[in-house]
C-alpha cells in the first residue's frame, strides 16, 4: 500500500503542476483554497487535516480518500459527484478549479504526513 500511496503522491503532483507552473507561493494560495473548500462542504463528517478523527465515525478522513483512489479517478469522482452508500452524503460536483485546488491540498498533507513519518528524508534533503 505504501509504494500505491507514493505512487499517487507522485502522479498528483504531475498531474497538479504540470498544466499551470506555479511557484510556492501560489501553490500554497492553491491548497489553501482547497483547504477552504473542504472545510465549506466536507468538514461537517470528514476530517480534513493530517491527523485527527472525522466527526461523522462512518465517515473516512479525506487523507485516506486520497490514499485510497488513483489520482485520476478521484478527480472524476469530486467532478462528477462522489457516490457514497450513505444517503446523508451530498454528491457535489465541483468545478475542474476547484478538484485542482483540493487535490492541491491533498497532496500537501500527504507530503507533510510523509515527511513526518520519515524524519530521515527530510534531514537528507537539506544537506
Amino acid at each position: 500500500m505504501a509504494w500505491r500511496v507514493i505512487l499517487g503522491v507522485g502522479i498528483s503532483a504531475a498531474l497538479l503542476f504540470s498544466a499551470a507552473p506555479l511557484d510556492s507561493a501560489g501553490r500554497a494560495k492553491l491548497a489553501a483554497r482547497g483547504r477552504a473548500l473542504l472545510q465549506d462542504n466536507c468538514a461537517r463528517c470528514h476530517a480534513i487535516e493530517s491527523r485527527g478523527e472525522s466527526p461523522m465515525k462512518a465517515a473516512p478522513p479525506m487523507r485516506e480518500i486520497y490514499a485510497r483512489f488513483a489520482p485520476r479517478e478521484l478527480q472524476a469522482e469530486l467532478s462528477e459527484g462522489m457516490v457514497s452508500h450513505y444517503r446523508e452524503m451530498p454528491q457535489i460536483e465541483f468545478a475542474s478549479e476547484d478538484v485542482d485546488a483540493i487535490l492541491a491540498y491533498l497532496y500537501q498533507l500527504s507530503v507533510r504526513q510523509w515527511r513526518s513519518t520519515h524524519p530521515q528524508a527530510k534531514a537528507s534533503s537539506t544537506k
